[in-house]
């Protein structure tokens, strides 16, 4: 009987001490668990410093939204010289611990996000930017988008007096205010659209996003500023916008000069074009009165053009187009391509020429 006791009782214990060790292993795993990445909080702006190229530091705010649009604004600290404000698209990477932002770039822009009021900018492998705290943006909760000044990319409508911009990176429309470069803007449009029906044009534009007070109601809103007109593209889309042509080996049709926009003449009906050879230096161009060409080169986003060695007679008609183009091609120090527009800069940052990428069949 009480051999039949002692068994029971150490049966009993033995239940007893598994019992116990499954509820430590259990509690052992909670603890282990790791615990649920940190969100960014939204909508908000942060605020701090970022890494930039030629410069110590960028003074940045970061405007997220929770429709997954960002504005960033990057302005050098006393003594740098730099202005980098972009808009785009963010999202979380699968981890969930990592904010990617997509803007104009080909990589985007990586932030740790250390906690719901704190992200942590990484370099290109991941790891962060700076040494501790360096490169922080921090908010406080809230939301005060910043203005921006920037070339804007997107599709231009017109109707009953008012104007309004989608913008191509982030599709958002915006009003557009009746200011400074926006009159040159509307006539264009109008004359390509001939006549005011209100359809949309892909437009390219140096301009701004500011806030301004709003059309109906009361407070303000973010609307467009245009400062300088780069080129309307009717029949064209955001598609085509957003993936940028290749520099060399293709076919520019020059639709400015000096800012002017280069129509058809009677004399010359067809394309004032430059075509840039990659594998050879050299490039051919024509005003619409015979081809001449020389050699460029590339460095960075540095270019320059060589004399033509030889140029056609052009008749009077022509003879200032001919003119203006080998000076702003000889004038040329900088290029950048948006999109399927190559635009040509002289050494003080002044647009020489604005072209458009043409795929031939």
């Amino acid at each position: 009987m009480a051999g039949r006791h002692s068994a029971r009782a150490i049966a009993l214990w033995a239940c007893l001490g598994v019992l116990a060790l499954m509820t430590a292993c259990q509690g052992s795993l909670v603890a282990a668990a790791d615990p649920l990445p940190a969100k960014p909080q939204l909508p908000a702006s942060y605020r701090g410093a970022l890494p930039c190229a030629g410069c110590a530091a960028a003074s940045a705010q970061l405007d997220l939204w929770p429709d997954g649009v960002f504005h960033l604004r990057r302005h050098g600290l006393p003594g740098d010289e730099l202005a980098v404000d972009e808009v785009g698209r963010w999202r979380m990477d699968p981890d969930g611990s990592t904010l990617l932002l997509y803007g104009g770039h080909e990589a985007p822009l990586r932030m740790q996000v250390v906690g719901s009021r704190t992200l942590r900018a990484l370099d290109p492998l991941g790891q962060p930017a700076g040494p501790g705290d360096a490169f922080d943006l921090q908010t406080d909760g809230s939301l005060q988008p910043a203005d921006l000044s920037l070339r804007l990319h997107g599709m231009f409508t017109y109707l009953a007096d008012a104007a309004r911009f989608e913008e191509c990176l982030t599709g958002r429309s915006y009003p557009v205010a009746q200011e400074h470069g926006y009159f040159a803007l509307e006539r264009e449009y109008l004359t390509l659209s001939k006549s005011a029906t209100g359809g949309p044009v892909l437009a390219s534009f140096d301009g701004a996003l500011e806030q301004r007070p709003r059309m109906a109601g009361e407070g303000t809103e973010q609307a467009v500023i245009v400062r300088r007109l780069t080129g309307l593209w009717p029949g064209q889309s955001c598609d085509r916008a957003m993936s940028h042509a290749s520099l060399s080996n293709q076919y520019w049709r020059v639709d400015r000069l000096r800012g002017l926009r280069v129509t058809s003449l009677a004399e010359s009906p067809g394309d004032v074009f430059l075509i840039l050879r990659g594998d050879q230096g050299g490039y051919v161009a024509n005003a619409g009165c015979g081809r001449f060409a020389g050699s460029y080169r590339v460095d960075g986003t540095s270019i320059a053009f060589d004399a033509p060695a030889k140029r056609s007679d052009c008749p009077a008609a022509l003879r200032d187009r001919q003119q203006t183009l080998v000076d702003a091609l000889a004038a040329a120090r900088a290029w950048v391509i948006q999109g399927q527009v190559l635009e040509l800069f002289d050494a003080s940052g002044l647009s020489l020429a604005a072209l458009e990428a043409v795929y031939l069949r």
